[in-house]
């Protein structure tokens, strides 16, 4: 792959070179050529569709021409060719999003990234003159305005020359013989490869170095997919965040070994409160055969001690109506149509003019829970109200 590094200040110019990514220098945008023996160039007769539905269409169109799974690809729309087809760049989805990934967590903004084959000079007055890029161990070559291709071709002068004779032999069977080829090697060494190659064919060619990509006709970055914020979760390294997702992971382990402790402790310690409760209570009254709720049969039972001995509760009837007459004091005779007492509460119906006013409600409550009760009026029948001790 070739990397165009652009700079934002226009007098430093533009330079092209091969690196690693870990040499790379510090870029502020880049515009990336891909290998084309990662690219294929297709002429395809597209449907008259557009947008969403031409992205879903193309898979289908194409998938004849791949010799992989095309929903794995990606795909970049280049412009109309003059025979009515549209001519459409595939690249592995994957390794795109890998390749523009790794820049751009190193903050490059990328600005463009296009197929080696198209980003070699080609001129439409000479169309049978060929450009070959020789570049590391692979080839590229363009055989026209929308058409190349890339080719392997190792590292050894016999094997480069037999990659560059296969390339312009499939060359001529899809656009004809060159009729000059006009080479651009990375380094002396190609050249001479270059030189056997195009003399067994008899090939004129000129020989020069390694010249800054020009703009190719397609860019691949048309084809990514999903939103910017997808994309940016599916381009982080979650390898830096090991360490913390690990002392997370740890703390959370913790927080949760300690909540179960301290869940077992209370458990524990609720059943041994119970059970003292139940204890206590067979042993003030033996003569219980089923203890269901200590706490409630123990209050039955000491209300009922009390009802024996003639003593009563602040929850009995007498009690209650002696604190609600207090708080009625001399409007009590006017104030209820209805009272009736069941299980410790006051069901109360007042007449509507005693209710009368914005504040009646709030006094009257205010009366009551000065004397240890509560008042309760019903949403659905606003005149009457329950009364309760208050606990």
């Amino acid at each position: 792959m070739l990397v165009v590094t652009a700079s934002v200040d226009a007098a430093a110019g533009a330079r092209g070179s091969r690196t690693s990514l870990e040499a790379l220098p510090a870029l502020r945008s880049a515009v990336l050529v891909f290998d084309a023996r990662d690219v294929t160039l297709l002429a395809v007769k597209l449907p008259p569709l557009s947008g969403a539905r031409l992205a879903r269409a193309l898979p289908n169109l194409v998938e004849d021409s791949l010799l992989q799974d095309p929903q794995s690809c990606a795909f970049a729309l280049g412009p109309q060719l003059p025979d009515g087809r549209r001519l459409v760049a595939v690249i592995d989805r994957g390794w795109l999003e890998f390749v523009v990934g790794a820049f751009e967590r190193r903050g490059v903004r990328l600005l463009a990234a296009w197929p080696a084959q198209l980003a070699l000079p080609w001129s439409a007055q000479t169309p049978a003159n060929w450009t070959l890029a020789c570049v590391h161990d692979g080839l590229a070559v363009r055989t026209g305005q929308f058409e190349g291709f890339g080719w392997s071709a190792g590292t050894d002068t016999s094997a480069r020359t037999e990659a560059i004779d296969s390339v312009l032999q499939a060359g001529s069977l899809s656009t004809g013989p060159a009729a000059q080829l006009r080479v651009l090697a990375e380094s002396p060494d190609w050249r001479d490869s270059v030189s056997q190659a195009c003399e067994a064919r008899q090939l004129p060619f000129s020989f020069e170095g390694l010249a800054v990509a020009q703009e190719g006709a397609v860019n691949l970055l048309d084809g990514r997919r999903g939103t910017a914020g997808s994309r940016l979760i599916a381009s982080i390294d979650w390898r830096s965040w090991r360490v913390p997702a690990a002392i997370a992971a740890a703390c959370l382990a913790a927080w949760l070994v300690g909540l179960n402790l301290q869940w077992g402790q209370m458990a524990r310690e609720r059943v041994e409160l119970r059970a003292g409760m139940e204890a206590t209570f067979r042993d003030t009254f033996p003569d219980a055969r089923v203890v269901i709720d200590p706490l409630l049969q123990m209050q039955r039972q000491v209300a009922e001690l009390r009802l024996d001995t003639g003593r009563s509760s602040a929850e009995d009837f007498l009690p209650m109506l002696s604190r609600l007459s207090l708080a009625l004091g001399a409007r009590a005779n006017d104030a209820l149509e209805s009272l009736d007492y069941r299980g410790g509460r006051l069901r109360a119906r007042f007449r509507d003019e005693f209710l009368a006013g914005a504040s009646a409600r709030e006094t009257l409550k205010a009366d009551l829970a000065q004397r240890g009760l509560t008042l309760e009026f019903d949403a659905a029948d606003p005149s009457l109200a329950i009364v309760r001790v208050r606990s």
